[in-house]
């Protein structure tokens, strides 16, 4: 009778689909579904509703019970439960049936139908039905998120069918406990809103030069050394001098603590993947045990931010006894497959200089510390191995060989995952160029401190994972992309979640719903209603989506922002705008040096930051140039940034035209031959960043586009350049006429040993080319 019932129900709400159409509905889900329907009509949650699962499997309570949770929470409601074998018959009462069906295809999709006497959700799997009541969640009022009741709601879900389920199956967020230390309660936090958006891994990095968070019982002095440092520094790294606040930090994560998180983040479909960093960034650990390093020590944990020389010492036998002690525990508290073992910018100097490494590399035949470092990856991977664990690392792993069953969390642009998935590895994408949330999300100059760059929401939702590169079959290694959240200037839950949200929403709609249904303008609609969501859950989300963007091309400056339904509002003398100053409707004219200020404006109020852009007017504004290497996205700069007239500020990489390694050799066509008698250009002096000063700037002319003539070339003084600075070079060219200039550039090269990246090609960040 019972299997009866259930195809009963299935087939009446299953029939009542024929009304259904596939039209714009109320249905502001984030992510989108694969498929939305919508009907006419309201289900209405009541005191008396039902909840039914099935029976026997305590796996499917899990859902279950954060669906009571959550309508408890917020309506006050006592829900009741009951296995599918006890459904009344007969009764005629609301019902929430959560129906286990092994013809959902994919594990964790779900179909969920709505009528207004009864919701199904049929699911293969516990999970897939729990990001169907995610999708539940926020289809009901944004106060059903409440954390208290709320009075004189009615409690309505539109009519509706859904077919749900993600394209990646790594959808991943990653926080960074290091250099900032969060209490177990912001963790928790942190994850439930991982599962609102249906983002499944959370990636805990653990350990830094700056701390170590996570007891280890082996090893009592990471607890009581490793896990303090004597003070932080204070503002950006780029200020001159280096000032810190004499005020010692600690803090770590207990056993118990941590298995609470683990417990906590199952039952939210979450699995969590530890870092444990190796064979750098490892200070605190050496402060602790500084027989593991090369040199003996003394050592302490890092008080600034950046690369440090010293790393475990890899032709030691006693290091690899601690790794493995490590690691037996880590394994033992963390269920997942993956454990993430870094492997990022590990300098090699001490390695080179370092007796017992360089006989470990002779007695195993390495023929360079690279080669060093992926025997020292090896090793850990043999040991994970031995628990049933896979190894992740940064995509640093891929320099002197990838151990055999590594995957490869690719950073430093697509390049390292796309060799990944090439050689038959699996791959995570998280480049910086659109998955670091530590950078700034709008105007640097009306932000927090960040550690740079540009990410705003757009261009996180309009990132792609999958690299054009790939073949079909190669495409599947991708496995899918996580944003990072770095902490090293978010000293509180409350930054962290600024510098988050909105852009992990953007984030979990990129890696969960199908590339061809997704468009920003519908995007933009439904974040809208996300906000309130948001708001009720006490967010502190960033409203940069409000912030005014610009953009010039062709002497006509453009403005733009996130939501349609909003005005511009504009001025050009330098004033603040308010609700009554200009709107803007068109491109607008630059003729002359100005200054912008817009703002935007709806019901009379400013919803975002007044955005200030400063353009110059010279001979080569707006004119189109083209390069031998393309510019990288890691700078998030305009098509056309060396032109737009406006000049890139020091800590946003918006506006600044970065290569890594390469040589500038822009060559712009100013239209018909054209008098001048300078080029002066900007370029971005900040080694702390990877970002380091051309060797050379050289100006070349041509009449033809093809045969160029030298004018002048200044040499720079890389070397010897310190700081953060923007520099300007003036090159003079009196007399000069010609339609095609052409600018080169030249890369400084690799970064030098004992310097932050080192071995890795320096960028290069080139803006605004004048010409007068």
């Amino acid at each position: 009778m019972l299997v009866k019932r259930i195809h009963l129900l299935s087939g009446l709400l299953f029939l009542a689909l024929y009304s259904f159409s596939q039209v714009t509905s109320t249905i502001t889900i984030i992510p989108q579904p694969v498929k939305a329907y919508g009907r006419t009509g309201t289900f209405t949650l009541t005191s008396d509703t039902r909840i039914f699962y099935p029976k026997g499997n305590a796996e499917w309570e899990v859902p279950v019970q954060y669906l009571m949770m959550t309508a408890q929470a917020s309506t006050g409601f006592q829900m009741v439960a009951q296995p599918l074998s006890n459904a009344p018959q007969g009764t005629g009462k609301p019902g929430i049936y959560f129906i286990e069906d092994n013809n959902v295809e994919h594990p964790e999709g779900y179909e969920l139908e709505v009528r207004p006497e009864a919701i199904a959700v049929r699911a293969r799997t516990a999970a897939g039905a729990f990001y169907a009541v995610q999708s539940l969640r926020q289809m009901f009022p944004p106060e059903f998120n409440s954390a208290t009741p709320v009075s004189d709601i009615a409690w309505t879900i539109p009519c509706g069918a859904i077919t749900d389920y993600p394209r990646f199956g790594y959808r991943g967020m990653h926080l960074d406990v290091g250099r900032h230390f969060f209490p177990v309660d912001f963790i928790k936090r942190y994850i439930d809103l991982l599962a609102l958006h249906k983002l499944n891994r959370f990636h805990w990095h653990l350990t830094e030069d700056q701390g170590w968070r996570i007891e280890i019982k082996k090893y009592p002095k990471l607890q009581t050394v490793a896990s303090c440092r004597d003070e932080t520094l204070i503002g950006h790294y780029s200020d001159q001098p280096h000032q810190f606040d004499g005020k010692k930090y600690c803090g770590y994560y207990t056993q118990e603590e941590v298995k609470e998180v683990v417990e906590y983040a199952r039952q939210r479909f979450v699995t969590i993947v530890p870092e444990i960093e190796m064979p750098g960034h490892c200070s605190a650990a050496l402060a602790a045990y500084p027989e593991l390093g090369c040199t003996g020590g003394p050592y302490a944990a890092a008080t600034k931010w950046g690369v440090f020389e010293d790393v475990y010492c890899a032709g030691n036998e006693q290091t690899f006894d601690f790794i493995s002690g490590v690691l037996d525990e880590v394994c033992a508290l963390f269920p997942g497959e993956y454990i993430h073992i870094g492997g990022d910018e590990c300098p090699k100097d001490r390695w080179k200089a370092c007796p017992k490494c360089q006989k470990r590399m002779q007695d195993e035949g390495l023929k360079d510390e690279h080669e060093l470092q992926s025997y020292f990856i090896r090793r850990a991977e043999q040991m994970l191995a031995k628990h049933g664990k896979k190894l992740i690392g940064w995509d640093e792993i891929l320099e002197g060989g990838l151990a055999p069953s590594a995957t490869v969390m690719s950073w430093r642009g697509t390049e390292g995952g796309i060799a990944a998935a090439k050689a038959g590895h699996d791959a995570i994408m998280t480049p910086g160029s659109h998955c670091y949330f530590d950078h700034y999300q709008s105007d640097p100059s009306t932000e927090p401190v960040a550690i740079g760059g540009f990410t705003t929401v757009r261009k996180v939702y309009n990132y792609e994972p999958v690299p054009a590169e790939l073949s079909e079959a190669e495409a599947v290694h991708i496995l899918g992309a996580q944003g990072n959240v770095w902490t090293e200037y978010m000293e509180t839950p409350e930054y962290v979640e600024y510098m988050v949200y909105p852009r992990a929403s953007a984030l979990s709609e990129v890696l969960w719903t199908p590339k061809e249904k997704k468009t920003w303008d519908d995007f933009s609609r439904r974040l809208k209603a996300h906000f309130d969501r948001l708001d009720v859950l006490g967010v502190n989300y960033a409203r940069s989506y409000y912030d005014v963007q610009s953009s010039f091309a062709g002497g006509y400056a453009m403005l733009s922002v996130g939501d349609r339904s909003v005005q511009i509002k504009y001025t050009r003398d330098g004033s603040d705008p308010t609700p009554t100053s200009a709107g803007f409707y068109g491109p607008i004219p630059i003729q002359q040096p100005t200054t912008i200020k817009a703002v935007a404006v709806k019901d009379g109020k400013l919803m975002g930051k007044i955005m200030t852009v400063r353009y110059f007017v010279h001979k080569a504004s707006g004119k189109t140039y083209a390069m031998t290497e393309q510019p990288s996205q890691y700078t998030g700069g305009e098509r056309y940034a060396l032109t737009n007239g406006v000049v890139g500020a020091l800590r946003s990489w918006n506006n600044w035209v970065g290569l890594s390694g390469g040589d500038f050799d822009p060559v712009l066509d100013l239209g018909a031959p054209t008098a001048f008698e300078k080029v002066t250009t900007h370029f971005v002096n900040n080694k702390s960043a990877w970002i380091y000063p051309p060797r050379s700037i050289e100006v070349l002319v041509s009449d033809d586009g093809e045969h160029f003539r030298s004018l002048v070339k200044k040499e720079i003084d890389a070397d010897s350049m310190t700081g953060a600075t923007v520099e300007t070079v003036q090159l003079p060219v009196p007399g000069t006429t010609a339609r095609y200039l052409k600018v080169v550039a030249r890369n400084f090269g690799k970064i030098p040993d004992g310097a932050g990246g080192a071995g890795n090609p320096a960028w290069l960040f080139l803006d605004e080319l004048l010409v007068e």
